[in-house]
């Protein structure tokens, strides 16, 4: 597992993300940003940092943000979760954990999973 990183996905420059670089720097939390052509990435290899050359299955811009915890222990995702409402962040932003069960999906997949488990939410 990577060390602890935090992937994010801003495709419109969310007013936040300056707070949100200056609070991982604080936190000696690695950020790492996925672009447009990562999207069909491994969740895990860009936790850390690795993108290999060759093919990428193409994937559609994603039209919100997403946040990727990644080896961060319970005690820190609960101060980073708290800091993260003290910036604003839309509690509709989508959150996860990287997990072995999510690592080696693509990252527009990992998107499409949140995106299904948020419209099963009720309220």
């Amino acid at each position: 597992m990577p060390k602890q990183t935090l992937l994010l996905y801003d495709p419109h420059g969310a007013p936040w993300v300056p707070k949100l670089r200056q609070m991982c720097a604080i936190q000696g939390l690695r950020l790492r940003t996925v672009e447009d052509a990562d999207l069909g990435r491994p969740v895990a290899a860009l936790a850390e940092g690795l993108r290999p050359a060759g093919e990428v299955q193409p994937f559609p811009p994603i039209p919100e943000p997403v946040l990727v915890f990644c080896s961060v222990g319970s005690q820190q995702l609960d101060r980073l979760l708290q800091a993260l409402r003290k910036m604003e962040v839309p509690r509709t932003c989508l959150k996860a954990v990287l997990t072995q069960s999510n690592a080696q999906w693509p990252f527009y997949t990992l998107y499409e999973e949140l995106s299904r488990e948020r419209e099963a939410m009720p309220g």
